[in-house]
């Protein structure tokens, strides 16, 4: 009897093993996933930055330097392994062009530089070297992804040409979150377009392993070395580098737990329909004294064979479907390598994952040994009552829009222009970047006052960032890039406090904060010059915190009048907004015809193209892993509802037969189960929405937190969030519903007579 009812079990009840499967084979499909993404992104990143041997720290620098005064601080450093000191030819966007597209709109900053000696290699497709010829030029390979570019293309500089040979990858400019971009050239073709551009340097340390770089940057900065640009660290560079590929694995991850939680709870539920069917044949196992525990396991050993397969479907599901998904992040930072250890988390996953569905399975399948076989002949008690059958249709409702929602929200937030004000920018329409120019601090403010006569302008302020020195209660003393200005226009994101209103307050980024050991209400004392005089410092009180990404994370912000001429501007921002939106680019072709005769120096771009320009890979990824969960999310729901209507009507069979007979017509049936899902399904699309903003925000802010992106809030759009999403699910729901209640009309009148 034992091998017929197992036999039975999977011939006869073939759709409900399907969805068992399905089920198994879901979880450990996303967690699999995840896992072999994330893992393959992080190798390959570690890879490229072992293989290039990235800078542990780089002090960006605009002006003269003094070889021979770094090198001195070099030898001084115990904890210094070698000193590098390259040039990066930062070239005018208006004067690029590649493969005959003009980059006059590219937010980067674009230039030349030649291969590095002792370290930051800049490698090709195999991780070699590169070591270009006269007259060749080698292209970050994300521009060849935007560009749609090949081998033998043009670089057009001005009226220089240079074919492009080949495409490079950079350990530290690799992200478009990083600022700036590095072309390949040869020493000599270097040299020939260096009239065209303006120099900056790139100061690079290696340091001996296990050496502290906050500690080092401090040391530098207290020598008072060149630091007229940002400072970036090894383990910044690793972030933006995972950020926007990584954003997305975050999505699959969260979406993995989801249908994690979804397939138990569906299975348990898949398990009790089984039982109550079986309950015949389980109860004359009972009766002719078979022990309950071998009934349980007669039927535990059906769902490990299950899980099996479903674990082993997942799992290579996972490595056929990571494969399209992964292209991108090779093509970025090269391959993995020995991928068998990342092959050995993903099936420690999927087993964790399988191991925690079959422990759900065993719990629920002890529900046959608390009954007698007198019970399970006559009773009903596997399933519960049947209005709690309904309850969960609500529950996936509301974890198939949650698990919308939550990436539709990331990709919405990302995208829109107010999410510039998380990652340490002014929200406004249009931003102007005044940089690499001659009296800088004079052009500015000429800028900012022929911007206030255009009667056009709403609202506008100019912000100047000088290299300053500060000093810390602990007496040590560190460089400080402080945007001075009115910061209560366009206003950033601020995680802690808010924005400087006085010259004795001091805004800081997470990134300063955390490195000074500073929180809001702390006090510094800060110097208006880049020399170390404490007597001409004033004090200065943390009055907010605020996230940033830009120019190395590392910034603050005050609101000095006055500052000493030893602190030059380093670079200024314009934000602006408009009275009529709809004159945003009439306004800005005007404005970069204006000033075109500055080239680079004066950048004027709508903020939202500073966004794509900055986060629109990150944005296509995570849109990617959106629309993916859309469809998975639907198909579930359609799965669900589809077996719990089928199983409501089975334990309704009689009662529905018994209408029949009494007259009730099959229409009147239908629609009173109709009203019973549509309540179900109402209440679970308003948890869903709920959760889904809500602790779904919180969710994303802690994942991308631990990431290094802090401050994160959800920018809803309300027409997808509770109307498109709401629909999308409904449809989904209503297919199924149709679909399960077409067995209504093949039950007959007649059946009830028969019933037991």
């Amino acid at each position: 009897m034992k091998k017929r009812l197992i036999l039975n079990h999977f011939r006869a009840n073939r759709l409900v093993s399907m969805a068992t499967l399905i089920f198994m084979a879901a979880a450990a499909l996303l967690l699999g996933l995840a896992v072999l993404l994330f893992g393959s992104l992080s190798a390959s990143i570690d890879n490229l930055m072992l293989t290039a041997q990235t800078p542990d720290y780089l002090q960006m620098h605009s002006g003269e330097i003094n070889a021979e005064e770094l090198s001195q601080f070099s030898q001084k450093r115990s904890e210094v392994k070698t000193l590098q000191i390259s040039t990066f030819l930062n070239l005018p966007n208006s004067q690029l062009t590649i493969g005959g597209q003009a980059l006059v709109n590219n937010t980067q900053d674009n230039g030349l530089s030649c291969q590095n000696p002792l370290f930051d290699f800049l490698i090709d497709a195999e991780n070699r070297r590169i070591q270009p010829l006269p007259g060749e030029v080698y292209v970050p390979v994300c521009y060849r992804l935007e560009y749609e570019l090949q081998v033998g293309d043009v670089l057009g500089i001005a009226d220089q040409e240079l074919q492009i040979a080949g495409f490079l990858r950079d350990s530290q400019m690799n992200s478009m979150m990083a600022s700036s971009k590095r072309f390949l050239v040869h020493e000599a073709d270097y040299e020939r377009l260096r009239p065209l551009g303006s120099e900056e340097y790139l100061i690079e340390f290696q340091l001996h392993e296990g050496s502290d770089t906050g500690s080092f940057a401090a040391a530098y900065g207290a020598a008072g070395l060149p630091a007229n640009g940002p400072t970036i660290t090894r383990p910044l560079i690793k972030m933006m580098n995972a950020l926007s590929d990584g954003m997305m694995i975050l999505v699959i991850l969260l979406v993995s737990v989801v249908v994690l939680l979804i397939s138990i709870l569906c299975i348990r539920y898949l398990i009790l329909t089984q039982l109550e069917k079986d309950r015949r044949e389980i109860g004359m196992l009972k009766s002719v004294g078979i022990a309950r525990r071998d009934i349980r396991s007669l039927y535990f050993s059906r769902y490990l064979l299950l899980s099996v397969m479903g674990g082993l479907l997942g799992v290579l599901a996972a490595v056929l479907i990571a494969e399209p998904l992964g292209a991108e992040m090779r093509e970025l930072y090269g391959k993995v390598g020995n991928m068998s250890r990342i092959y050995a988390l993903m099936f420690l996953g999927a087993l964790v994952v399988e191991g925690i569905i079959l422990l759900a399975v065993y719990r629920t399948l002890g529900r046959m040994e608390t009954l007698s076989a007198v019970e399970v002949l006559y009773g009903r008690a596997y399933a519960g009552r049947q209005k709690n059958l309904y309850l969960p249709i609500g529950i996936i409702t509301a974890a198939a829009v949650f698990m919308i929602l939550v990436p539709w929200n990331l990709n919405t937030t990302i995208a829109a222009p107010e999410f510039a004000t998380h990652m340490g920018i002014g929200e406004s329409q249009i931003r102007i970047d005044i940089r690499q120019m001659d009296d800088l601090d004079a052009s500015a403010e000429r800028l900012a006052k022929d911007i206030e006569r255009d009667e056009r302008v709403k609202e506008h302020v100019l912000l100047s960032t000088r290299s300053c020195r500060g000093f810390l209660p602990d007496g040590s003393s560190c460089s400080l890039l402080i945007e001075s200005g009115d910061h209560s226009r366009f206003p950033v994101r601020y995680v802690e406090g808010s924005y400087p209103e006085t010259e004795a307050d001091i805004a800081l980024s997470i990134l300063n904060a955390r490195e000074m050991k500073l929180s809001t209400g702390d006090t510094l004392l800060v110097s208006k010059d880049r020399e170390e005089r404490q007597e001409d410092a004033v004090v200065a009180r943390v009055c907010g915190i605020y996230s940033d990404i830009t120019n190395g994370g590392k910034t603050a912000k005050a609101c000095f009048r006055t500052m000493n001429k030893s602190a030059p501007v380093m670079w200024s921002v314009i934000y602006l907004s408009l009275r009529d939106e709809n004159l945003t680019d009439s306004w800005l072709e005007e404005y970069q015809e204006k000033y075109a005769a500055f080239g680079d120096g004066i950048k004027i771009v709508k903020i939202a193209d500073y966004l794509m320009g900055t986060y629109g890979q990150t944005i296509f990824r995570i849109r990617k892993a959106a629309i993916m969960t859309a469809a998975l999310a639907c198909l579930i729901l359609f799965v669900v509802v589809l077996l719990f209507l089928r199983l409501v009507i089975w334990r309704a069979r009689n009662d529905c037969s018994l209408k029949k007979a009494l007259g009730f017509r099959t229409a009147a049936i239908r629609a009173e189960y109709r009203k019973r899902v549509f309540v179900a399904l109402l209440v679970g699309v308003g948890v869903g929405i709920f959760a889904g903003i809500v602790p779904g925000q919180q969710l994303a802010a802690f994942l991308l937190g631990s990431m290094g992106a802090y401050g994160f809030r959800f920018i809803v759009n309300p027409m997808a969030a509770f109307v498109l999403i709401p629909a999308l699910v409904t449809v989904a729901a209503v297919l199924a519903t149709g679909i399960s209640l077409s067995e209504i009309g093949r039950i007959q009148a007649s059946e009830c007579l028969g019933a037991h």
